[in-house]
C-alpha cells in the first residue's frame, strides 16, 4: 500500500496532493498487475480526456484525467463529499419508495446525456452511484470501454478481460457470455438491478418474483425495472432517454 501511494503521490504531484483513501470505493481499487501491464498507458489517458470532454451533464462525475503511476494505471475525477448508494443500502437496507423514485430519475437523466454522447458507463452498479447533497450522481462512466480501447491485444480478444472486473450481478446476460463492449442496452441491465436493489435490500437472484409481489410499487417502476432486466437485449429500453420517457415522475406532470 505504501509503495502505491508514493507512486501515486510522485505521478500526480504538483497538480494533486494524495492524503488518505477514501472508502467505500467498490470491488476493484486497482488493476490486477497482469492487466496493467498489457494497457496502453498514453492511448488509455487520451481516452479518458476524450470522455472528460464528452460528459458534461451535471448529474455525471466527468473523468479529470489518467496515467501510468509504476505498474499502476490510474484515473482521477473531481472529489465528492457525500456516500455511495452501496453504503446507504448496507447501512439501511431498502430505500423508502420516493427516494428511490428520486434517485433512479437522477441516474436515468445522466446515463441518458452519456447515451446521447455514444458513452455506455459499462460498470454501473451501488459503488458508482454517489449521494450528495440530496442527488444521485453518476461516477465512472465509460471508464471500462476506455481501458478496453487502450489494450495493446484488444484485437486479440483481452478485452473480455475487461469484463471480470466488473460486479457480475449487473452484468447483462449478453456481457457474461463474452460480448467485450458494453452498450446503452446493457447499461439498462444494471439499471434494472438497482432499481430492484433499492426497492427490496438486495440484487435479483435467479428467477426472483416480480417486484409488484415483493413490495407495493407503481405499475410503471413495476414494468421499468422488469423491462430493463430484460434476458434479451432487444426486449429492453434502448437507452436512458427511453427508459426516463416511460416513466410517471413526480412533478413531472406525467
Amino acid at each position: 500500500m505504501a509503495d502505491l501511494r508514493a507512486a501515486l503521490g510522485h505521478a500526480l504531484e504538483p497538480a494533486y496532493r494524495v492524503e488518505r483513501e477514501v472508502r467505500p470505493v467498490g470491488n476493484c481499487r486497482m488493476l490486477p498487475g497482469p492487466l496493467s501491464l498489457v494497457v496502453d498507458s498514453t492511448r488509455f489517458e487520451q481516452q479518458v480526456g476524450q470522455l472528460g470532454r464528452q460528459l458534461r451533464h451535471a448529474g455525471l462525475v466527468a473523468p479529470r484525467g489518467a496515467g501510468r503511476a509504476g505498474s499502476f494505471l490510474y484515473h482521477t475525477r473531481t472529489f465528492v463529499e457525500g456516500t455511495t448508494l452501496r453504503a446507504w443500502l448496507a447501512r439501511h437496507g431498502e430505500l423508502p419508495l420516493r427516494q428511490a423514485v428520486a434517485v433512479l430519475h437522477d441516474v436515468l437523466a445522466a446515463l441518458a446525456n452519456a447515451h446521447a454522447a455514444g458513452v455506455a458507463h459499462g460498470d454501473l452498479k451501488p459503488e458508482n452511484v454517489l449521494l450528495a447533497d440530496g442527488q444521485a450522481l453518476v461516477a465512472d462512466t465509460g471508464i471500462l470501454g476506455a481501458l478496453a480501447q487502450a489494450l495493446v491485444d484488444n484485437a486479440g480478444g483481452a478485452a473480455t478481460a475487461t469484463t471480470t472486473l466488473c460486479a457480475a450481478d449487473y452484468l447483462a446476460p449478453e456481457r457474461r457470455a463474452g460480448q467485450p463492449a458494453p452498450d446503452s442496452r446493457d447499461d439498462m441491465f444494471a439499471v434494472g438491478v438497482l432499481v430492484h436493489e433499492m426497492l427490496t435490500g438486495r440484487p435479483p437472484v435467479g428467477e426472483p418474483e416480480p417486484l409488484e409481489e415483493v413490495r407495493s410499487v407503481p405499475a410503471w417502476l413495476a414494468e421499468l425495472e422488469s423491462r430493463c432486466r430484460a434476458a434479451e437485449p432487444g426486449a429492453r429500453w434502448p437507452d436512458a432517454s427511453a427508459a426516463l420517457a416511460s416513466g410517471s415522475w413526480p412533478g413531472s406532470g406525467a
